[in-house]
């Protein structure tokens, strides 16, 4: 299948996912959509939970692009591209959070696509603790510090946008006010360190 016709089935059942949700999406709404027959889609992607698996890991991609880009914007200040970062998870959690319990759900998902699905979970984990790590140590040299700065973002980030979705300004907040006490947090303990090797 060429790139742009699997593009165009993703895009199309990416649009019927929000429009219906995850559990009124059906394959033939999905092919009416992107204008080719159920059977086509059912060759590439033979249920629904593998085709909004593509679409999660083809956007967790992209995600991923994007946290690279601010990563590497020498203009901002560590709190700043931080933010930028929060802003980007927060929408991306918010957005996908109740279709990953509709598909944690499905009868038709199964230790196959489970496993597939953690596999790429566990990658784009991996890819935004680099990430942060890269973020976070501008600000301390401290790797001690530095890991619990990050384990602790990504907990408060995907928590808070699963368990808060309608309330982003306040999410953003919170997860700002965080972000600073962690930054003074590496500051003071940086200060302590370089006070003990004078």
């Amino acid at each position: 299948m060429s790139h742009s016709f699997r593009q165009r089935i993703l895009a199309a059942a990416h649009k019927i996912f929000i429009e219906k949700g995850y559990r009124q999406a059906d394959m033939r709404s999905i092919a009416k959509e992107a204008g080719i027959a159920v059977g086509t889609i059912y060759n590439y992607y033979p249920n629904k939970a593998v085709l909004y698996q593509a679409i999660l890991v083809q956007q967790s991609d992209e995600l991923d692009f994007r946290i690279f880009e601010i990563t590497r914007d020498e203009n901002q200040h560590t709190a700043e591209k931080l933010q930028s970062i929060t802003d980007l998870l927060l929408a991306f959690v918010v957005r996908h959070s109740s279709f990953w319990r509709e598909i944690v759900e499905d009868p038709q998902r199964n230790v196959e696509i489970h496993d597939e699905g953690h596999k790429a979970q566990m990658r784009a984990h991996e890819q935004l603790k680099k990430h942060l790590f890269n973020v976070f140590a501008e600000s301390s040299e401290e790797s001690l510090w530095i890991e619990r700065h990050v384990l602790t973002y990504i907990a408060a980030v995907t928590h808070i946008g699963v368990f808060f979705p309608d309330q982003l300004e306040e999410n953003q907040r919170y997860v700002r006010g965080l972000v600073q006490r962690m930054l003074s947090l590496s500051r003071a303990e940086t200060d302590i360190v370089e006070h003990i090797q004078d």
